[in-house]
């Protein structure tokens, strides 16, 4: 999923900072190594795909504004 997000996303710092408005606190290598286990804490993982949701509809928003903006011109 980081992958499909591409390099230039801040899901990772998103996530890490909604973790710490809920009383977790991780180091952004935890984090990552979190994702990657099969066995991972589950309320870290839910929340790490709650940021990347909003991420993706976020995009999905952008490219249909942009489409409807060209449709217009």
């Amino acid at each position: 999923m980081l992958q499909k997000l591409g390099r230039k996303h801040t899901v990772i710092a998103d996530t890490l900072a909604r973790l710490k408005e809920r009383g977790v606190k991780l180091s952004q290598s935890r984090l990552y190594q979190i994702i990657a286990d099969d066995e991972a804490r589950k309320e870290v993982v839910d929340v790490f795909l709650e940021v990347a949701e909003e991420e993706f509809a976020r995009r999905r928003q952008v490219q249909e504004r942009a489409r409807q903006l060209i449709a217009e011109a």
